[in-house]
C-alpha cells in the first residue's frame, strides 16, 4: 500500500511540475488585432487602380531593397477595395483616392491613414489594416510610398503632393 502511495505522491508532483511549461509555448503568434506580425516576407496591397504605373515601380524598387521580400498589388476602384477591407479579405495595406472611402475603413485600420498624393481632385492615402500578416513590411512600404524616392516617382506618373 506505501508504494502506492509514492507512486501517487510522485506522480502528482511530475504533472505539478509540467504545468509551468504549458504557458510557455505553443498558442497563437498573434500580438493584437491583424494576427501574426512579422511573419511572412511579403505584402498584399490593395491599391487605386489610377496607382498602378506608380506602384509598380516602387514595387520593384522595395523588392530591390528588401531582398527576399515581395510586395503584391490587387488594384481595383477605392469603394470596391474598402469593402474588401472591411470584409476582412486578405490585404496588408490599403489606398484609396477617396477620404470617404477610407473614413469607411476605420475599423479595420491599424494606424492612422497618410495622405501621400493627389491628382486633379483625388487625394490618395494609405494605411495598415488589422488583418495584416506583416506590420513591419508594410509600414516599410509606406514609408518608400512617402520617402522622397516615392514622391519621385509619382510626381513622373502623373501625381502631385497632398
Amino acid at each position: 500500500m506505501k508504494i502506492l502511495q509514492k507512486n501517487r505522491l510522485l506522480l502528482l508532483a511530475a504533472l505539478l511540475a509540467l504545468i509551468p511549461l504549458t504557458a510557455c509555448g505553443g498558442g497563437s503568434d498573434s500580438t493584437g488585432p491583424g494576427g501574426q506580425r512579422n511573419a511572412p516576407n511579403s505584402i498584399l496591397v490593395l491599391a487605386d487602380s489610377s496607382l498602378k504605373a506608380a506602384f509598380t515601380q516602387m514595387g520593384h524598387q522595395f523588392e530591390s531593397q528588401n531582398p527576399g521580400s515581395t510586395v503584391t498589388f490587387s488594384y481595383g476602384s477605392s469603394p470596391s477595395l474598402a469593402q474588401q477591407a472591411l470584409a476582412g479579405d486578405p490585404g496588408d495595406l490599403l489606398t484609396t483616392a477617396d477620404q470617404a472611402d477610407m473614413n469607411s475603413t476605420q475599423k479595420v485600420q491599424l494606424n492612422s491613414p497618410q495622405l501621400f498624393a493627389s491628382k486633379g481632385s483625388a487625394t490618395y492615402a494609405i494605411v495598415t489594416l488589422t488583418q495584416s500578416k506583416n506590420t513591419s513590411l508594410g509600414q516599410q512600404f509606406i514609408t518608400l510610398v512617402t520617402s522622397q524616392a516615392g514622391k519621385q516617382i509619382l510626381v513622373q506618373n502623373g501625381f502631385g503632393p497632398p
